[in-house]
């Protein structure tokens, strides 16, 4: 029996500043004189109202979060008989945290049971069937609890410059621009600096965005597998997995719900929390390997998984390549439809296919030779828009103190999956030399040589890097489909295309949508299978 605690502190201190003044001017465009070294870069403010002055002040510094998680575990192996051996393990996680304003966000807890089995049908050791079934919860993301944080995250404030123009149009020379900046100050300290009229409500960090019933991410996780050795000399194994997860983090408001600021200004009230019927992800797998060695210096060896991953929860929706997991935005769901905002299908990181095939030759005592052939098939991705339509025409508000911002409705015009990127097929070779120093103890040389896509294949496979596998590839083998373009022309980016109504149209390709000039090409050398390289190390092991 095995039995303990954990105690996991999560903690940020971070004073949010957006600009050394806390101040940035958005101003109406940039004039740009001469070439080469000669060129010139003039700011135009224009008191036309097409110039903004924007204040982000951090009102509350931040006292330092504390997201604490408290965890009992006991674990119980029992060997009931020469053949069955049972595990039962059971853990509790208990969350208390704290956001950077000092305030208690999150005090939710969690149970995780886990039951395996491991069952010898012959007694003899050389059959071995498994069976698992766990559940697993992760502690809450620093940065969806901190949401509602006013500590250390700034305001936005924004307010219409109305002074005289700066840099005009035609004008027979031009101020630099820390003079264009004094000149700009110099009015807006004038007349009246902070005090003047807002352009549209601010944003206040605790306000409109609160937390509301926060807890903790969870998978269940069932599994089964068989695996029998022959002899001294093979083995092979075959394993089967599906997970199913829940209770992903989103953003929610509803009609009449509302906050208010210490100014008296109300706002649409934003909750943050969990949602475990509306989004869905799963993941199924069977993988199967088998190693055999021919004699003292040959082995061979394998792997194969098939695979899907699949669900409604993808990069436009709950996850981002730089950020993981992140608030899925259903706020404002009168002017969405999950059937073209968030439809159900094969994700990102479905990859259908993966299989390793190798082969080991020691030519001599201290000299190892391998050779590594990889493929796999593509990932999917779909011709979709963060920003495809604009539903507020064809939708009555019913209640919402300001409506959403339009064009920010993601819309799939083709299934989720509808296109995918090349497979990949790779070959790496390498070298590894160690010899034992006589008379130096465990002292050791070593050295490799490692040769990355000997053949210099290429495929646009989403899944190049650098050889040292930085961005997913070398021999991190990662995908990712930002490297190919998937830009989509929408009514809201392109005037030829026609408006339709998302609730009651299907929109056509040519009339109200289209690809982009570039779509499912490479947008950078990374989309591509990494290019053969050559590595080399060596020194000294003690």
């Amino acid at each position: 029996m095995t039995f303990g605690y954990d105690l996991f502190n999560d903690k940020r201190f971070a004073n949010n500043h957006q600009s050394g003044s806390d101040y940035r001017i958005l101003g109406t465009t940039s004039i740009i004189t001469g070439s080469g070294t000669a060129q010139q870069i003039f700011p135009q403010f224009l008191g036309d109202g097409t110039t903004i002055i924007q204040w982000n002040p951090i009102p509350l510094s931040s006292r330092g979060s504390n997201f604490r998680t408290h965890s009992a575990f006991f674990n119980d192996a029992a060997r009931l008989s020469d053949r069955l051996t049972l595990n039962l393990g059971v853990r509790w996680d208990k969350n208390d945290g704290q956001d950077q304003e000092g305030k208690t966000v999150i005090t939710s807890n969690a149970w995780s049971p886990r039951l395996g089995l491991i069952y010898d049908p012959t007694g003899r050791g050389d059959w071995t069937v498994t069976a698992s079934v766990a559940r697993y919860v992760t502690a809450v993301l620093q940065s969806i609890a901190d949401a509602s944080s006013a500590g250390g995250n700034p305001e936005n404030r924004q307010y219409v410059y109305r002074g005289p123009d700066i840099n005009p149009p035609g004008a027979a020379s031009f101020v630099p621009s820390d003079v264009a900046i004094r000149q700009l100050f110099e009015w807006y300290n004038a007349n009246g600096g902070s005090n003047l009229p807002l352009n549209g409500n601010p944003t206040i960090p605790g306000v409109s965005t609160q937390i509301g019933d926060l807890s903790s991410p969870h998978t269940w996780e069932y599994a089964t597998g068989v695996s029998r050795t022959v002899g001294a000399r093979a083995s092979v194994r075959a394993d089967f997995i599906y997970r199913n997860y829940h209770d992903f983090y989103i953003d929610r408001n509803a009609p009449g719900q509302r906050a208010q600021d210490a100014e008296g200004r109300f706002y649409d009230l934003t909750l943050v929390g969990n949602e475990d019927e509306l989004l869905k992800r799963r993941y199924a797998g069977l993988t199967t390997q088998g190693t055999y060695r021919i004699n003292p210096r040959v082995d061979v060896g394998g792997t194969y998984t098939v695979s899907r991953n699949w669900g409604n929860v993808g990069t436009l929706e709950g996850e981002t390549v730089a950020n993981g997991p992140v608030r899925f935005d259903y706020r404002y769901a009168e002017y969405k439809d999950a059937s073209w905002n968030f439809p159900e299908g094969d994700l990102p990181t479905d990859q259908r296919h993966r299989a390793r095939l190798w082969i080991n030759v020691r030519p001599m005592r201290d000299l190892t030779l391998s050779v590594l052939q990889m493929m796999e098939s593509g990932v999917p991705y779909g011709a979709a828009n963060s920003s495809g339509v604009d539903p507020r025409p064809y939708v009555t508000n019913p209640g919402y103190l300001v409506p959403p911002p339009g064009t920010v409705t993601s819309y799939y015009f083709t299934a989720r999956d509808a296109f995918r990127t090349e497979g990949q097929i790779r070959t790496d070779f390498a070298a590894n030399y160690a010899r034992r120093l006589p008379g130096a103890g465990r002292l050791e040389l070593f050295g490799q040589l490692q040769i990355l896509n000997l053949f210099n294949q290429s495929q646009l496979c989403a899944c190049g890097g650098t050889i040292f596998g930085t961005g997913g590839g070398g021999n991190a083998g990662g995908v990712n489909t930002q490297r190919i373009d998937t830009a989509v022309r929408t009514p809201v980016t392109t005037a030829t295309l026609a408006p339709f109504n998302p609730f009651t149209t299907t929109p056509v390709q040519g009339v109200n949508w289209d690809l982009g000039p570039n779509f499912g090409r490479a947008v950078s050398r990374f989309a591509y299978t990494t290019p053969q390289s050559v590595r080399v190390s060596f020194g000294v092991r003690f």
